[in-house]
């Protein structure tokens, strides 16, 4: 945890990452092997953009290396797995979902020159890249295809539902910072966790996001569930009542009331 945070401190996206990785496979995931190799592909990155210029056509370059050359891309069957979330196997495989992606293309872009970074879009997280003299370019980073404002906009409306008279807020747009970043991607292992009945795993994750946000009841009623799962019922008890006293208005909190009066009855559970 402490050099996963330090690295979130330092704003290093891609080392953070696979620090987090590292955590979930400690034998497997050396982080400085795979930084090594990323700074091979952008030592080969620079010699097929072959230009100093640092403008929308070497962009399209680098775009042109990411997704063609190294033939980075999203795997649409199988989305979920929580392989796309661990950055030693999306460099290993060139797979991922939008963030982790995002990710290695950010990191990379920023050691070619480029003011690119990623945008914690709801939903679906994206690529943009900032040029002194031109307006912003967005990209697909499951497959380096540019978004038009009005594909961004149907995209925001399309997760948030369009109400009448709304405008997509400008800050959907905004840069997501380090620690944004990892706890989206802590969401993404999390869930897949979850999906998977891997309940140890998701309880790792889930407890280094109450680490990271731990102001959020969400991650505690999250917790509360992992806990409930492996049968550690007066500690998922805790969690429980944390939430309900947090968000006592939350359409979960009365299912939450009726679960905590069964788990009170039951006999506690016993740790060793």
């Amino acid at each position: 945890m402490k050099q996963l945070k330090q690295a979130i401190g330092q704003g290093d996206y891609l080392m953070a990452s696979l620090q987090l990785a590292s955590v979930f496979q400690p034998s497997d995931c050396v982080p400085d092997t795979y930084i090594k190799q990323v700074g091979l592909w952008v030592a080969q990155a620079k010699s097929f953009i072959n230009s100093t210029d640092i403008d929308a056509n070497s962009f399209e370059r680098f775009v042109q290396f990411f997704y063609v050359e190294l033939a980075f891309s999203g795997d649409e069957k199988n989305y979920f797995s929580c392989q796309y979330s661990l950055l030693d196997h999306v460099l290993d495989f060139r797979t991922g979902i939008p963030v982790s992606l995002a990710i290695v293309f950010q990191s990379m872009g920023k050691t070619l020159g480029f003011d690119v970074c990623g945008v914690n879009f709801p939903g679906h997280f994206l690529i943009k890249c900032r040029f002194p003299h031109q307006a912003s370019i967005y990209l697909d980073p499951l497959n380096g295809k540019q978004l038009s404002r009005q594909d961004l906009e149907s995209l925001y409306f399309s997760i948030l539902h369009e109400m009448e008279d709304e405008k997509m807020p400008e800050e959907a747009l905004d840069e997501a910072s380090c620690d944004e970043t990892i706890v989206r991607l802590l969401h993404n292992l999390k869930a897949s966790y979850i999906n998977e009945k891997s309940y140890s795993n998701a309880l790792t994750a889930v407890e280094l996001l109450v680490n990271l946000c731990p102001n959020d009841p969400y991650e505690r009623r999250d917790r509360g569930f992992l806990l409930h799962q492996l049968d550690c019922t007066q500690v998922a008890i805790a969690d429980y009542q944390y939430f309900i006293r947090k968000c006592p208005k939350d359409p979960a909190t009365q299912l939450l009331q009726a679960q905590l009066q069964q788990l009170t009855e039951q006999t506690p559970a016993v740790f060793h």
